[in-house]
């Protein structure tokens, strides 16, 4: 029987029909539950969020970035014309409002000096210790904004989500006085604000992250039971399975997509005084986890598809599995011929070849679902040990049929 004529031949049209439907529903829900579930136990926890971005503090770019920063706010926080006419006083010279070249000179060494200072201060283990602890306490806050409520070091300030810089600009300061600036302790400390999100960006921020934590639960559960109503109702299990590996691989494919061209889009609108390396270290930091998770679904969706195109009735197909099945044939054979038989065990094993395989398969599938944090290469792992296991069954059923290789299976 061909591939076509078996998906013609189904039977029972409202059954495929709502098959069909069930499949084709999970398949386009696929990537939005991925989505909603990464926003849920990744974006939302705290202890996750911090995990992927702690790493950051050791990336060149993020440390250029806010060394910068914190130079910079270092430096604005000095009145260097205030000081310029103090010591013009101390000589016995009249002010001159802060301007002239002495300003200059000392602006310009305050701000080498401040530089040096900060650099040193995120290259140094603190700055790693410092690091994570803001991670945790911007995101535990921010999450208070997102939820309505106003707290910690990040909050509500007139509509947006700010973060207070204070205690990595407290130990550049710190950094300056001991270097022998002893100005530097006219460093303020009032809180060096920093705006994380704009008014709009806050608005739509409350309310994606509602529907996200709700569908992050209920979402990936009902785009499983639609996957498996659509193949349990299906009349021919097999052709559905082909299909519902294809179409999830295809939408996966497009969230992929849609990830590189919003790494783009957001890299293209940033402000000119914003660093884009940081902000692509930071940008893929945050959604590591939800291309990991993409692209494994996505192998495994393959994966499927490739196996219930193997055990199908198309001429490739029996083809291949002639050509697989040459190997363990001759091993049963061979192991047949020294005594070793496995009896009653391979016959039965020969006569319910078919549902002894699914059962393997879905063994592999089960494996890969209790798996923490799988990976591409854990998809390739399970796939390669269930062909070894399908290999060592064929071979158990050739010993208990005494049979040698086949012309044609």
């Amino acid at each position: 029987m061909s591939e076509a004529s078996e998906q013609v031949r189904t039977g029972h049209p409202v059954r495929f029909t709502l098959a069909c439907l069930l499949v084709v529903l999970a398949c386009l829900l696929t990537p939005v539950a991925v989505t909603a579930a990464w926003a849920r136990n990744e974006v939302a926890d705290t202890d996750r969020f911090v995990a992927a971005l702690a790493p950051l503090s050791g990336n060149a770019a993020v440390q250029d970035a806010v060394s910068a920063r914190l130079a910079a706010a270092a430096v604005q926080a000095v009145d260097v014309g205030g000081l310029t006419d103090s010591l013009r006083e101390a000589l016995g010279l009249g002010p001159n409002n802060g301007s002239g070249p002495v300003s200059g000179s000392l602006q310009s060494l305050l701000t080498a000096v401040a530089d040096q200072a900060a650099q040193a201060f995120v290259a140094s283990d603190a700055f790693a210790v410092i690091w994570r602890d803001a991670l945790r306490i911007a995101h535990a806050s921010a999450l208070d904004v997102l939820e309505g409520k106003d707290s910690g070091t990040v909050s509500a300030d007139n509509g947006e989500v700010v973060l207070d810089l204070g205690p990595m600009i407290d130990r550049v300061r710190q950094s300056l006085v001991g270097r022998g600036f002893a100005f530097a302790s006219n460093i303020p400390d009032t809180d060096r604000r920093y705006v994380l999100v704009h008014r709009e960006g806050l608005r739509t921020g409350q309310d994606a992250f509602r529907s996200l934590d709700t569908a992050g639960v209920w979402l990936p559960i009902v785009v499983v039971v639609m996957f498996v109503l659509g193949v349990c109702l299906a009349p021919r299990r097999r052709p559905v399975l082909l299909w519902a590996g294809v179409g999830t691989a295809l939408t996966l494919l497009a969230l992929g997509i849609v990830l590189a061209v919003a790494r783009r889009t957001y890299l293209d609108d940033l402000p000119p005084e914003v660093s884009r390396d940081a902000a692509a270290a930071v940008y893929d930091a945050l959604v590591g986890f939800l291309r990991r998770t993409t692209r494994t679904l996505g192998v495994a969706a393959v994966a499927l598809a490739i196996a219930a195109f193997l055990a199908g009735p198309a001429r490739p197909a029996t083809a291949t599995r002639r050509a697989l099945a040459v190997g363990p044939d001759r091993a049963g054979a061979a192991l047949a011929r020294h005594g070793f038989g496995t009896g009653s065990v391979g016959a039965l094993v020969a006569a319910h070849r078919g549902p002894v395989y699914a059962v393997t398969g879905l063994l592999g599938g089960i494996w890969l679902c209790v798996w923490n944090d799988p990976t591409v290469w854990s998809v390739l792992l399970i796939v390669v040990v269930v062909v070894v296991v399908l290999a060592v069954l064929e071979a158990v059923a050739a010993a208990g049929t005494r049979r040698e290789v086949e012309t044609a299976r």
